[in-house]
């Protein structure tokens, strides 16, 4: 009986295998990356944020003012926020409505930003009035709301 073929072992690797993988100056770089983009990038989104969150308060007065002329149509004069059925709130929560003054004429209203919206400094405020045939759209940073028209239109306009 013939003896059994001797087993061959594979060659032994005599150099260490590469560990694929990412270094720890790598690792900072790309951090570092992200870090400069974010910075650059959270502004503009934070106020397209503000900017689309003040549609939340365009819709309020604007549901007030429809609300105000069907009140009208069967009362001698226009209402105030509980008469006509509305909130104190915008529907998203991000202004404050108030009523300011309710006539036979005409009406004011004003929406305040509340909570993070309040960081939309220059359009914090909207006021909208109503006088007879005349309705005046009005913005500000504060509650006077005494922008100028080119800052008024932006604040009013999407």
């Amino acid at each position: 009986m013939p003896l059994p073929a001797p087993i061959s072992t594979p060659p032994r690797r005599t150099r260490p295998r590469h560990v694929a993988g990412f270094t720890l100056i790598e690792l900072m770089i790309c951090i570092s990356v992200i870090g400069v983009l974010s910075s650059v990038a959270y502004p503009a989104f934070s106020s397209t944020i503000a900017t689309t969150r003040r549609s939340d308060a365009l819709i309020a007065l604007m549901k007030v003012q429809l609300q105000q002329e069907r009140f009208r149509a069967d009362h001698p004069s226009y209402g105030d926020l509980a008469q006509l059925g509305l909130a104190a709130t915008s529907p998203a929560r991000h202004y404050r409505i108030e009523m300011l003054e309710h006539t036979a004429t005409g009406y004011a209203v004003h929406a305040s930003a509340i909570g993070s919206q309040q960081r939309d400094a220059t359009c914090r405020h909207l006021r909208l009035s109503v006088d007879g045939l005349n309705v005046v759209y009005a913005s500000g940073a504060t509650d006077a709301a005494d922008n100028a028209s080119s800052v008024n239109r932006r604040c009013w306009s999407l």
